[in-house]
C-alpha cells in the first residue's frame, strides 16, 4: 500500500497496524520516500544482510590467505633492498644535463 506523508501523519496508528501485515510505502508528491515495516520483518532482513556480508568477508579472507600477496617486482628481498625506488632516482632530463 502507498500513502502520502500527510495521510501517514493523520493515520499513524492504522498505518503501523497495516505494516504488521506488509510493508507500507510512504510517498511525497507520488514518489516513494520511505517504507514502514514491522520490527520482525526488519530484524529478519537485517540478520540476513549481516549474514551475507559476513559470508562475503569470510570468502575474501580465504582468498587472501590462499593467494597471499607477493612482491610485484619478482625480485628477492636482497635485490629489492639494493634497488632504488622511483622517488629516489633523479629526473631523466636532469641526470643527462648533469653528465
Amino acid at each position: 500500500m502507498s500513502i502520502s506523508i500527510a495521510q501517514s501523519r493523520q493515520q499513524l496508528s492504522s498505518l503501523i497496524a497495516l505494516a504488521q501485515q506488509q510493508p507500507q510505502f510512504i510517498t511525497n508528491r507520488n514518489k516513494p520516500v520511505a517504507v514502514l515495516v514491522s520490527a520482525d520483518y526488519f530484524a529478519g532482513h537485517q540478520a540476513a544482510a549481516q549474514t551475507e556480508a559476513q559470508s562475503f568477508f569470510d570468502r575474501l579472507q580465504g582468498l587472501r590467505e590462499k593467494f597471499s600477496p607477493q612482491d610485484d617486482t619478482g625480485l628477492d628481498a636482497a635485490a629489492s633492498a639494493s634497488r632504488q625506488t622511483a622517488w629516489q632516482r633523479g629526473n631523466a632530463f636532469s641526470d643527462t644535463a648533469q653528465n
